[in-house]
This record gives structure tokens, sequence and C-alpha cells, in this order.
């Protein structure tokens, strides 16, 4: 299976500054809610003919905000499935009053 990279950021995307090996291992979470609805997303933006299936693994790097790296199996409506490496860049947004 080879493996694609895909580049989505958000739209509040700021720079990372942190040193490439403060990496964390997201481990077995991945399966939980939270990171699936990523990989769902990913596959949204990208739009048919994509089919998201699952994120398989990933990563994570606290740098304003949170970056992640997942490993996202998505493939098409025939069942073709690939594995693609997927970047997000998340930010929290703070309410007015708490600036």
């Amino acid at each position: 299976m080879r493996t694609c990279t895909l580049l989505l950021l958000t739209a509040a995307v700021a720079a990372a500054t942190t040193a490439a090996d403060d990496w964390t291992p997201i481990g077995s979470s991945i399966s939980s809610r939270h990171f699936q609805k990523f990989g769902q997303w990913v596959a949204e933006e990208l739009g048919p003919p994509i089919r998201f299936y699952r994120v398989v693994s990933g990563k994570r790097q606290n740098a304003n905000g949170i970056n992640y790296k997942f490993i996202v199996a998505m493939g098409n409506h025939e069942g073709d499935m690939d594995n693609y490496e997927v970047e997000v860049h998340a930010t929290v947004a703070r309410p007015a009053g708490l600036q």
C-alpha cells in the first residue's frame, strides 16, 4: 500500500515553532470518536469520490494549538482503499471575555 501526503489546515493556522522531535504518539485512543471525526472531516473536505474508512494511526504536537499527523484509510466508492498521511493544525478559539 502506498502512502500519499495531503496537507489540510484549518482557517486559523499559526506558525508552528516547536522541534520536530516533540511529536507524541496518540496510541490506542486513535479509535475514539474524537480522532475518527478528524478523518471524516478530511474526507468531506476532499469531497466525492473520496470515502472515509478510518484513522489508522496518529501523533500530536503542541504548537500554538495542536498539530496532528494522521494516517487515514480512504478510498473510492468501488472499494479501492489506500492510506494517506494527513497533517491538521487545530486551534481553540477563546471566548471574547477570556482573552
